[in-house]
């Protein structure tokens, strides 16, 4: 893998040196070497041109359950815009993970911003669960706790801005994703489950939270 790396990124150094170089004959001759390697070692563009895309996975996620929950898939997606990348769900010793790709810098702050943000909805997440009365059932709690999550997601993406991903950049991801997927399985998420009170989350405690939260940590970001 490492030595396929180095030819890939040797064979993008002649490329690059072929459009760029003024003189000709120099051009000329960077463009043959970089044509012959590729041809030797069955190497196409699209190799070549996926080596512009990188990876980057989260420390963990909000939940390590199989379906994963709806605000979980919310916050992805929501990563997802405001970072122009796109992602995977993987296992890395026994706990979920979320696995950003992408061009230049960007899954790096994707990943990055996935585990600020949530950190910050898990403890709000708590504060709102503790402030629940101790007669209401735990199946209860858990219910307007996940309800109060997904409105935590939905305020953040109202202070989000999407980034302008472009139309080769969007080919190059898609490009990357049918290499990598081969293997992957479908993963299917849930959403919140109807509790007695979980109506009451979006207008009395969501405020609270999520707009200021979000709002100050995309800014800083």
């Amino acid at each position: 893998m490492e030595n396929n790396d180095k030819l890939l990124a040797k064979i993008k150094k002649l490329l690059n040196l072929a459009r760029k170089n003024t003189n000709s004959h120099e051009a000329s001759l960077a463009l043959e070497r970089a044509q012959k390697m590729m041809r030797e070692h069955r190497v196409t563009e699209t190799d070549v041109a996926l080596t512009e895309i990188s990876e980057a996975s989260s420390e963990g996620a909000p939940s390590n359950a199989n379906k994963t929950p709806r605000y979980m898939s919310m916050l992805i997606e929501i990563i997802r815009q405001a970072f122009g990348v796109q992602s995977y769900l993987a296992w890395h010793i026994g706990k979920r993970t979320v696995v950003f790709y992408g061009p230049d810098e960007r899954p790096q702050v994707a990943a990055y911003a996935f585990d600020v943000l949530t950190r910050q909805m898990m403890s709000a997440r708590r504060e709102f669960s503790a402030g629940q009365r101790k007669s209401v059932k735990r199946t209860t709690k858990t219910g307007r706790a996940n309800a109060f999550c997904e409105a935590w997601v939905h305020g953040a993406y109202q202070v989000i801005d999407a980034f302008a991903v472009t139309p080769a950049e969007k080919c190059l991801m898609e490009a990357y994703y049918k290499k990598i997927s081969r293997d992957f399985v479908t993963v299917a998420h849930r959403p919140a489950k109807k509790v007695r009170g979980d109506e009451d989350v979006n207008a009395k405690l969501f405020d609270r939270f999520s707009p200021f939260s979000m709002s100050a940590f995309y800014q800083s970001v």
